[in-house]
């Protein structure tokens, strides 16, 4: 498995192989993709044909930026070694671009999503109530490059 450049073409793979809940981030990230897929900011991980996840961070302002992930369907067959990726990759990211603060939004009901979170080094900060497109409530998680 490798981690690419995240493309439009990519983006369009996992709209097409994403658990249905995801269809709002997949909007989200289509309708955004110059700023999610600037240089350094977007990945896709890839191997054997497929696009198991994409993933990125999406600038704020200086020093801090918004991660988000999406994964598709075909991730359980590479469950394990998608997320160990993400996680270098993810940590390789924040030091190169100097990153303070990363944060992320992840919704109440994805119990995966959370568990993703805490992995990858993030803290909740609270819940937020009605905070997504959806009107749904959101869990924000953050970390910090000290």
């Amino acid at each position: 498995m490798i981690a690419a450049t995240l493309t439009r073409a990519h983006i369009l793979h996992v709209a097409k192989n994403a658990p249905k809940e995801n269809d709002t981030n997949i909007g989200l990230v289509l309708s955004g993709l110059h700023m999610f897929a600037a240089p350094g900011r977007g990945l896709a991980f890839l191997g054997e044909g497929n696009v198991y996840a994409v993933t990125g961070l999406a600038p704020m302002w200086d020093g801090v930026a918004e991660a988000w992930f999406i994964p598709t369907k075909d991730m359980q067959k590479k469950k394990i070694q998608t997320i160990r990726l993400v996680r270098r990759e993810l940590d390789a990211a924040i030091q190169r671009l100097k990153l303070r603060r990363v944060q992320a939004a992840v919704r109440s009901d994805f119990v995966g999503a959370h568990k993703l979170a805490k992995f990858l080094g993030f803290e909740s900060e609270g819940l937020m109530k009605r905070y997504g497109p959806d009107g749904l409530d959101y869990e924000r998680y953050a970390k910090w490059n000290l």
